[in-house]
């Protein structure tokens, strides 16, 4: 790129004027573009020290099966609140909550439920977490599709999910046969496009059957959209001013938190 005048200043020399640097890392597969830095740090540094540990799934050979993009008309902070909690699941998601029980409570883990200690030692998925007896997967039957990934530990199968979380941009969810990728892009102070992918091992996506798959993420999603965007309309409201956060609403705490810091350090 260049100026389109014909002459140019005294003094003037173009190489005090290059394009903008941008910090770009690869990341096991994924690349990451910072536009804040022209020098790139490590990816992984910007994954949630909370999340879950995706080394067993074999993200570098992944290859994509199906893609989902949607404009929502809601902040995109909207979204991550209603990430970071499970108290509109019972009532929003109905098919997941049946898939896993714990959602049904409105409880994300065993730790988020007051009396705990009573079920301490009842391995049942609507106490414990996990999929339903018999699941799988994340599919409209709960059934994997595609051969499983050999390289997972027993507690990864059974939990069904493990998630890792990338603030403020994504997130990645390792299930046994596949993995999900969610993507945040902001498009204005109430409007956010989101992408989602679907990745499968390239010799198991031929025989997989993705539409069952598919349809069951992407109905989550569409569900998630809809109360983002209520939840929109509702801070709209010239009566509202704040609301209160719930107990087992920490996550959400912590990433307000995580907003407030970085708006103190800009």
């Amino acid at each position: 790129m260049r100026v389109p005048s014909k002459s140019l200043p005294d003094g003037f020399d173009k190489a005090d004027y290059p394009l903008y640097r941008v910090a770009l890392s690869v990341w096991r597969g994924f690349v990451f573009v910072n536009l804040q830095q022209a020098t790139a740090g490590s990816a992984e540094t910007s994954f949630d020290p909370a999340s879950g540990d995706l080394a067993n799934w074999p993200l570098e050979t992944l290859v994509s099966g199906h893609v989902l993009r949607k404009v929502m008309n809601c902040n995109w902070k909207i979204f991550w609140e209603n990430f970071n909690e499970c108290l509109h699941c019972p009532g929003v998601h109905k098919d997941l909550s049946r898939l896993v029980p714990i959602y049904g409570r409105g409880l994300m883990s065993r730790h988020d439920d007051p009396d705990w200690v009573r079920h301490a030692d009842n391995d049942a998925p609507e106490f414990s977490g996990g999929l339903r007896a018999g699941a799988e997967t994340w599919s409209r039957d709960g059934h994997a599709h595609g051969p499983v990934f050999p390289g997972l530990t027993p507690a990864e199968r059974a939990a069904g999910q493990t998630y890792a979380t990338s603030l403020p941009s994504m997130f990645i969810v390792g299930h046994v046969d596949y993995v999900r990728t969610v993507r945040l892009m902001p498009l204005g102070p109430e409007q956010a496009e989101l992408t989602a992918e679907w990745l499968f091992a390239p010799e198991a996506l031929a025989e997989t059957d993705i539409d069952n798959v598919v349809a069951f993420g992407t109905q989550v999603l569409e569900e998630d959209a809809a109360i983002c965007e209520v939840n929109q309309k509702g801070l709209r409201s010239m009566r509202h001013a704040a609301g209160v956060l719930m107990p087992e609403e920490y996550d959400l705490h912590r990433f307000h938190n995580w907003v407030r810091e970085r708006h103190a350090a800009s």
